[in-house]
C-alpha cells in the first residue's frame, strides 16, 4: 500500500495550486499561524508551504521529521531558518519572478496616492469639506525624483514604471549593477536621503538592512519627501519613523510591511493622516496569486516525485555530498 504523503500550508494559497496538490498529495492546512499550530501539524508533513506569517525556526523544522522541502510564497525568506534546514538537507525555495511588476505596481499607486493625496481627498468629500480642493498640498510626479534602494528585479520593475510616468531616478545597490539607460546609480546612501523626493525600499531582510532606516537617514530627507516601503518591515525603525512624522521632518510614508504585524489599533502610525497604510498586500492580486500558487505548488510536487525543485534559497548550506548532487544534476536549474 502506498504512503500518501502530506503537505502542510500555513494559511490559504489560490484555488490553481490547490488544483495540482489535490490529486496527489493530501492537504493539511492549518487553521491558524501560531507556531504551537505548526510544531502540533509539521510532524507529518512531507514538504510545507509559507506564506509571510508562519515562521519555520529551528524548533519547527525539528518536528518535521519528514520534511523534504519548505516552499516560501513569493521572494522573502526571512521566517525560515535557511542555514538549519539546509544542514538538514531540506529544500528552501521560493517563487521569484511572480509578483515583481505586481509590488512595483503598488509602489507606484502609493507615489501617485501620496502626491494626488488621494485618500485625503477621499476623506474630506466624505466629511463635506469641500473647500479641500483648494489644497497646496497635490503635486504632479513627473520630473521629481524617486530614490530606490535595491535594484532587485522589484526595484527595476518600479524604476522602469516610473520613468516612463516622467519621474528621475536615482539608485543604491552595491550587489547589482544598473541596467537601465534611464536609471541614475550611486554608490552613497546619503544622496539617495537627502535629494529624492520619494525613498522607496526594496531590499530583503538581513544583519545589514535590520532597522537600516532610523533617525540617521530620515534626519536626510526633504521636508516634502516621502518614504515608501513595500518591501520588509524590518528595514525602518519605525519610532523614529513616528518621530520624523510628528514634527513634520518629511511629508508622509507609505507603508505595506511592518515590524510587527499585523498592526496594531493603537499603533502610533495610525495617527497620522499623511500616512497610507495597508496590510502586506502590494504583492498580491488576482492574478500574482494565481502565479505564486502554481509555482510553490510545482516546487513541491518536484521536490516529493524526487527531481531537484527551482529556486533553492539555502544551497550554500547543505552537508557538501548534497549540495554536489544538486549542482550536477542536469534537471536542475537557478532559474
Amino acid at each position: 500500500m502506498t504512503t500518501i504523503q502530506k503537505v502542510f500550508i500555513s494559511e490559504p494559497i489560490d484555488e490553481r495550486g490547490m488544483a495540482i496538490l489535490s490529486d496527489k498529495v493530501e492537504v493539511m492546512l492549518a487553521p491558524d499561524t501560531r507556531k504551537e499550530t505548526a510544531l502540533a501539524l509539521i510532524g507529518d508533513a512531507d514538504a510545507a508551504i509559507l506564506r509571510a506569517t508562519t515562521r519555520f525556526d529551528r524548533d519547527v523544522i525539528c518536528a518535521g521529521a519528514k520534511l523534504q522541502a519548505i516552499v516560501r510564497t513569493g521572494i522573502g525568506v526571512d521566517n525560515v531558518d535557511l542555514e538549519f534546514a539546509g544542514k538538514k538537507g531540506i529544500y528552501v525555495c521560493n517563487t521569484p519572478g511572480t509578483n515583481d511588476e505586481t509590488v512595483a505596481e503598488h509602489v507606484v499607486a502609493m507615489v501617485m496616492a501620496l502626491s494626488k493625496q488621494v485618500i485625503r481627498m477621499d476623506r474630506a468629500v466624505r466629511a463635506q469639506q469641500w473647500h479641500e480642493r483648494f489644497s497646496p498640498r497635490q503635486r504632479d510626479v513627473k520630473n521629481k525624483l524617486l530614490g530606490i534602494i535595491g535594484l532587485g528585479k522589484t526595484g527595476l520593475a518600479t524604476a522602469h514604471f516610473c520613468t516612463n510616468l516622467g519621474m528621475k531616478v536615482i539608485a543604491y545597490d552595491p550587489y547589482v549593477a544598473n541596467p537601465l539607460p534611464d536609471v541614475r546609480q550611486t554608490d552613497r546612501l546619503e544622496e539617495i536621503f537627502s535629494t529624492a523626493d520619494f525613498v522607496s525600499l526594496h531590499c530583503p531582510s538581513t544583519p545589514i538592512t535590520h532597522k537600516m532606516v532610523g533617525q540617521q537617514y530620515l534626519a536626510m530627507m526633504k521636508p516634502s519627501a516621502c518614504l515608501i516601503n513595500a518591501s520588509r518591515g524590518d528595514l525602518v525603525e519605525e519610532e523614529a519613523l513616528v518621530q520624523a512624522l510628528a514634527a513634520d521632518s518629511i511629508a508622509g510614508a507609505a507603508l505595506d510591511v511592518f515590524e510587527q504585524e499585523p498592526l496594531r489599533a493603537d499603533h502610533p502610525l495610525m495617527a497620522f493622516p499623511q500616512v497610507i497604510l495597508s496590510p502586506h498586500v502590494a504583492g498580491s492580486t488576482k492574478e500574482s496569486n494565481e502565479r505564486i500558487a502554481t509555482a510553490a505548488a510545482q516546487a513541491v510536487i518536484d521536490t516529493l516525485t524526487g527531481l531537484v525543485p527551482k529556486h533553492i534559497c539555502n544551497l550554500d548550506f547543505f552537508p557538501a555530498d548534497k549540495k554536489a548532487k544538486v549542482l550536477h544534476d542536469p534537471k536542475y536549474s537557478f532559474s
